[in-house]
């Protein structure tokens, strides 16, 4: 009777490690599951991943460990088959689809007194860390500053032939960081229209500019005159396309992206720029999610 029992637990034993077949007697050597549709060839079924948001699969605590995990992203009608690759999630169908998103947005509206530094962003996304608007260490804020809008004053470099390299130097800048967040893939789109305020002897020009390290800076487009108007009304910015940077795109938690707004051509200590007040969010960054 006990070899009997034993021979018994020995084949039981032996099932448990071999290949699973659901709907099927006959389970693949080469699979751990075999998983067929029907088991009479009438009645059929699929395999249903696991379906959530796209908050709730952030919220997944994956890890370089669990490479090969699958989820269905519940966004219609552009929802997604995603697979996570030990970094990132990544789209297996449809490939074209990406989540539109406001990645960071700031309101400058009852902003005075130039505003803090830094100045956190009012809205951001669940996929990003955002770190907010910041001045430079040459900036100062030593007039009153005006209602509804961001800035400094102090941008005169102090320099003969004052020039984009000559603010750098002094810290003539105003910055802010984006960073997406472990297991998103963030490919950035658009700095969207903007209004820049400035006194009249503010700085006259500006530069925007991205470091995908925290030190190297690559312009961005060319040089932009801030217009003349000096008034509340200020100077509408065109929007700025980044989807052409290749730096900016497909971007993992591995990496921050710092923005940089240089500015030059002041002619007096006192000039003020600002980020001014428009109507809602006053200057956004959008980009897509994977």
């Amino acid at each position: 009777m006990k070899q009997v029992l034993t021979i018994v637990l020995l084949f039981t034993t032996l099932t448990v490690f071999s290949q699973v077949g659901i709907n099927t007697t006959t389970p693949s050597d080469a699979s751990v599951i075999d998983v067929h549709s029907t088991s009479d060839g009438i009645h059929f079924g699929g395999m249903l991943p696991p379906r959530v948001t796209l908050a709730e699969r952030d919220l997944i605590p994956v890890t370089a460990a669990d490479e090969g995990m699958l989820v269905y992203v519940l966004n219609p009608p552009n929802s997604q088959l995603q697979i996570w690759d030990g970094t990132a999630w990544q789209t297996l169908f449809p490939q074209s689809i990406e989540f539109s998103a406001v990645l960071a947005a700031w309101d400058v509206l009852g902003v005075g007194g130039f505003g803090p530094s830094p100045f956190n962003a009012s809205e951001s996304s669940a996929s990003v860390t955002v770190g907010g608007l910041t001045r430079g260490s040459g900036l100062t804020t030593s007039g009153g500053g005006s209602a509804n809008s961001w800035g400094a004053d102090g941008w005169e470099s102090g320099l003969p032939n004052e020039s984009q390299a000559n603010s750098i130097a002094t810290g003539k800048f105003v910055t802010f960081t984006v960073m997406p967040n472990f297991g998103v893939n963030v490919s950035l789109t658009t700095i969207e229209h903007y209004n820049i305020r400035r006194s009249g002897t503010g700085p006259t020009t500006g530069i925007w500019q991205y470091s995908i390290n925290g030190t190297d800076f690559s312009d961005i487009g060319a040089p932009i005159i801030w217009g003349g108007d000096t008034s509340a009304t200020g100077n509408p910015q065109a929007a700025i396309d980044l989807s052409g940077i290749a730096d900016l795109q497909n971007l993992t938690s591995t990496t921050t992206v710092t923005f940089r707004i240089v500015n030059w051509d002041a002619s007096g200590a006192g000039g003020t720029w600002y980020i001014n007040n428009i109507n809602g969010n006053d200057l956004i960054v959008r980009g897509n999610l994977r």
